[in-house]
Formats: structure tokens, sequence, C-alpha cells
């Protein structure tokens, strides 16, 4: 009983024996084979320039982007002033966690091609993507994303340290104050006396 591999061995024997009596098909289908090589490996230069393009103004896009650090340290030290200006509140410092920092979206062109082909009775669908952002020039005559929308930044938690936090009224008014402000719910805030 023939097992498949000694079938298959014997049909790679036969299609070689086919194209050894026919010197002219081995050669065209090694050409085949070659020309598909060729084909794979070189690609599309002028995508591969636009993707490359792409990249380096999309490094530039973030080169504008804004430290969640400063961020932080900017709505601290404004909540700390206000939170101080409450009657019997007395010395504060304000912790704000933030999950994310201020969010750039910029704005983007996203162009979609199809080509259709029709190759012996078979219908081909080549669908082309190219998303790229848009560019506008500056002042100074260089090109600058376009900003399309900028979200702030989220907050995970604020702790407040108060010298008058002993009081629960003074809590209270900290406690709704900072939820006002910053847009949060009050179980992100702590609220604890200080010295």
């Amino acid at each position: 009983m023939k097992t498949s591999n000694d079938q298959n061995q014997s049909g790679f024997r036969e299609l070689w024996a086919y194209f050894q009596t026919k010197p002219v098909s081995i050669w065209l289908l090694l050409g085949l084979i070659g020309f598909g090589v060729v084909l794979l490996m070189s690609g599309d230069p002028e995508q591969d320039n636009s993707r490359k393009l792409v990249k380096e103004r999309h490094i530039e896009a973030e080169n504008y982007q804004v430290d969640s650090g400063s961020d932080e340290e900017r709505l601290e030290k404004e909540l700390a002033k206000t939170l101080m200006e409450i009657a019997g509140v007395g010395k504060v410092r304000v912790d704000i966690n933030l999950t994310t920092g201020n969010r750039k979206i910029w704005e983007r062109q996203t162009r979609t091609s199809k080509r259709v082909n029709q190759d012996q009775g078979v219908i081909n669908t080549e669908e082309t993507i190219d998303d790229q952002l848009v560019f506008a020039k500056d002042r100074e005559g260089r090109d600058l994303p376009v900003l399309k929308e900028e979200l702030a930044p989220e907050i995970e938690g604020v702790v407040v340290v108060a010298s008058g936090a002993e009081n629960s009224r003074i809590r209270k008014l900290l406690t709704d104050t900072v939820t006002t402000i910053l847009g949060i719910s009050s179980h992100r805030v702590l609220i604890i006396p200080g010295k």
C-alpha cells in the first residue's frame, strides 16, 4: 500500500520528468517564479516615501504634545490658591493625580481609492487607504499639524491637605469646591487635616 508521502514523491517525479522533456517549459517556470519574487520584494517606492513622510510628520506632531506633569502642577497651584481663600481653611497643599495629560486630536485627511480589474473572468478589487496629517504653515513658514480638538486631562483623584480640615464644615466646603472646580465626583477627593 502506498503512503501519501510516496504518492507525493511519485507526483513530483512525474512533474519533473515532464519538465525534463520540455526544456523551454522549465525555464519559463523558473522565470515566472523569479519574476514573482522580484515583484513581491520591490513594493511601491512612492508608497514607501509617503509612509516615511507621514512618519516624519507624525514625529513632528508629537513634539507639540504638552507634558502632563506641567498640567498637574498648574492645576494644583490654581486649586490651592482658590482653596486658601476659603475662610477657616488655613494652609493648603493639593496633589492631583491625572490619568492622562492634555490630549490633542490632529486633523487628518483620509483618501480611499478602489481599483477593479477583470482578468480572465476573475474580478479583483484593490482598495488603498491613505491617512495623513493635515499641515499648515505658521507665520515663520514652518509646517505644523492642524489641531482639530484638545481634550482636557482626565483626573483620577485629588488629595487636599488643609490645616483647617479638622472641622467637618470646612472639610465639606473643600470637597464641594474641588468637585465643582474640577468636575469630578466626591469619591475621588480626599481631604486630610494638616499641621
